[in-house]
């Protein structure tokens, strides 16, 4: 039985994603700010583990436990909508939770890497594939990491996992997966994409337990985790899906 950790578990996300952990039979631990935002139908599941806390007031010593005998750590953390989910602190919410639980995880020292999978956006770029952006995209991203908190954050998150654990560590790998406009919808057909295959604004929307079930695939299948680990791939409803929001 896998063991997994996912931080970020009462978001829109984050709550189908644990969810779907447990109907495959999983065990599962969740840090949570409040557990009455988890479903019942999850708190009185035999393979539910949950520590009600903030995650950035854990202690190192904590995460460690915490992360300790993980098979896959998954942050689906972000920023409330609200002024002050978006201006307000923890600015940097993503990227010191993908630092901390990292750090946690190789102190560990796991026999075999766990893996780390970070829920971003495609509107970070994946710099392996120097992707291009119009001259309007890229205007428009300039004005959002420089006023718009949370763009930031996302960036120095997936910047964290490509330039600091990288590549070579004995211990983890990773994978950051770039939905496109995220809706509330069903699992559907989707399609999996190292890069976005049309402009950042007119993309396809993505639903959430697509997300989560790409997520769990990455999870279960090992053939997949070495498509796509140490990437960035890029998840979007099938053209012909009739999930809406």
């Amino acid at each position: 039985m896998k063991t997994v950790l996912v931080a970020g578990a009462t978001g829109n996300t984050g709550r189908p994603l644990v969810e779907q952990l447990l109907a495959l039979g999983m065990t599962v631990r969740v840090i949570v700010r409040s557990r009455q935002r988890l479903p019942s139908a999850v708190l009185e599941h035999p393979n539910i583990e949950v520590t009600e806390a903030s995650i950035l007031d854990l202690s190192d010593a904590t995460l460690g436990e915490l992360t300790n005998g993980c098979d896959a750590v998954i942050s689906c953390l972000g920023h409330v909508l609200s002024f002050n989910g978006i201006f307000g602190a923890p600015r940097k919410l993503c990227t010191d939770a993908t630092r901390r639980l990292c750090d946690a995880m190789a102190s560990n020292r796991p026999t075999s890497p766990a893996k780390f999978i970070l829920m971003n956006t495609v509107g970070v770029p994946n710099p392996d594939l120097h992707e291009q952006r119009s001259w309007f995209e890229r205007g428009v991203l300039t004005l959002l990491r420089g006023l718009i908190p949370p763009h930031s954050d996302n960036e120095m998150a997936a910047a964290h996992l490509y330039e600091n654990v990288g590549t070579q560590s004995a211990y983890l790998e990773w994978c950051s997966v770039r939905p496109d406009s995220l809706i509330n919808a069903e699992v559907s057909p989707y399609e999996v994409t190292a890069s976005p295959v049309t402009g950042l604004f007119d993309g396809r929307p993505t639903t959430r337990a697509n997300v989560a079930r790409f997520m769990t695939q990455l999870i279960e299948d090992e053939a997949l985790w070495e498509t796509w680990k140490f990437k960035m791939p890029v998840i979007m409803n099938a053209p012909d899906s009739s999930a809406e929001d």
